[in-house]
């Protein structure tokens, strides 16, 4: 009677042990999903810490006196829970993640925030899971929470190295027997033989099949991809034992279309580019092309200051022109009061004298653009001397006069000019010749 009271007592005490990581379980996920749905974030996290992690050998109640073999309470807990706690502690840290540095720094800290998003970033969470909730046998993890940590790697790394990596050592020891007796006994007392067994071909149910071939479709058409591995997944696909034809065949073209759909994408990336360089190139041109024009344009404005100045020179040259000479015959012409007959020798006189100065007025106009043109020449040359790259806009100059006046409707305006200007003077010469018989 005494053994059989010793071994019920037993039993209850395992049973109840059994069922408090359960119980603790449960009520901490509706705790912390609660406070999740709600955007608590940083208290649905700490409501999550006490039942993964591993607690310290004082904590009798969570160990069960065992200090030699502590566990975290999600370790021992029965699979329904443990899938559903790992799932939504992966969900909580996706959306840690999510925030931003900012805002994870205001409801965190800057060191909580950055060491989660580390964790998350370089993959250390798959080892935590692996440690605190399977006891490190990779193949023991349950396929729902290794779906959930690829794609939380996926989603937030940049190198899907230790993704696959971690991918490649659960689809090889998925589903082989643990044969180590002491681990099969701790197995057995933790109420995980049944997980064992379940998992001892990974594909008995058709729950099992479903998850290996979602894990299998995340790595040959995900992770691999990313990694450039397209050879290696096709290979994959067609020895995966797990895949049947028509799958296999799915995904193969769906494995074919991405990689396609990566070709037309990096040629359109390269067209961008090309078009990119060469409207740049085109900017260049058209942004040297204008300072070529205003370098043109200064130089033929400065040409043209040259002139200006020039003509001023020289018209000062007339100062001994023939209307001063003119000027002064009618000073020393002037008729005397001295009778008739001297006032009309003086008239035919000076009728005869303006007769006579026509021919000498030509002389003069002549002489004066001869002085004029040499005036000029002595200008330019003093200007070449300054300054050497005048001969270049002199050039310019001149070619611009030769080919302007090889038109001819240009010459025909010049000449026009020309004799307006030359009625002109001729109107003014006659003006004072008036004067002077006056």
């Amino acid at each position: 009677m005494s053994d059989g009271m010793s071994s019920s007592h037993t039993q209850l005490s395992s049973t109840s042990s059994a069922s408090t990581p359960a119980k603790l379980c449960s009520k901490t996920y509706k705790k912390a999903s609660q406070l999740y749905l709600t955007r608590r974030l940083p208290e649905s996290l700490a409501s999550l810490q006490p039942i993964i992690t591993v607690p310290t050998p004082q904590d009798e109640h969570l160990t069960n006196g065992d200090h030699a073999a502590a566990v975290a309470p999600i370790a021992t807990a029965p699979s329904t829970w443990r899938i559903k706690v790992w799932n939504l502690y992966i969900t909580l840290l996706s959306g840690i993640v999510d925030l931003g540095a900012e805002e994870g720094k205001s409801q965190f800290g800057q060191k909580e925030w950055k060491a989660i998003a580390t964790q998350v970033r370089e993959g250390g969470i798959w080892e935590t899971v692996v440690q605190v909730g399977y006891r490190g046998r990779e193949g023991s993890v349950d396929a729902e929470v290794v779906y959930n940590l690829a794609t939380l790697i996926l989603n937030h790394s940049s190198s899907q190295s230790l993704n696959q990596q971690r991918l490649e050592t659960y689809l090889s020891s998925y589903g082989q027997p643990n044969l180590d007796l002491a681990d099969r006994l701790q197995d057995a007392s933790d109420g995980l033989q049944q997980h064992r067994i379940s998992a001892a071909n990974g594909t008995d149910t058709p729950k099992d099949l479903a998850a290996r071939v979602r894990i299998i479709e995340l790595f040959t058409l995900h992770v691999l991809p990313r990694n450039e591995e397209w050879e290696y997944a096709q290979e994959f696909i067609n020895l995966s034992e797990v895949l049947d034809e028509e799958r296999k065949e799915l995904f193969l073209q769906t494995l074919e279309g991405l990689k396609e759909e990566k070709e037309r994408g990096e040629m359109r990336a390269a067209e961008l580019q090309r078009q990119k360089d060469a409207e740049l190139e085109r900017q260049r041109d058209d942004e040297r092309r204008q300072a070529e024009e205003e370098a043109t344009k200064a130089a033929a404005a400065q040409t043209n200051g040259h002139k200006r100045n020039t003509s001023e020179v020289d018209y000062g040259i007339e100062k001994g022109s023939p209307r001063s000479k003119a000027k002064g015959s009618k000073a020393s012409d002037k008729p005397t009061p001295s009778g008739k007959s001297s006032s009309r020798t003086a008239l035919s006189s000076n009728s005869k004298s303006a007769k006579k100065q026509v021919k000498p007025e030509s002389r003069s106009q002549t002489r004066a653009a001869a002085t004029m043109l040499r005036n000029i020449f002595k200008k330019i040359i003093q200007s070449v001397s300054g300054n050497p790259l005048s001969i270049a806009r002199t050039l310019l100059f001149v070619l611009g006069i030769l080919m302007a006046m090889s038109r001819q409707d240009v010459r025909e305006r010049v000449r026009r000019i020309t004799g307006s200007a030359w009625q002109k003077v001729k109107g003014t010469v006659g003006m004072g010749v008036k004067v002077s018989y006056i």
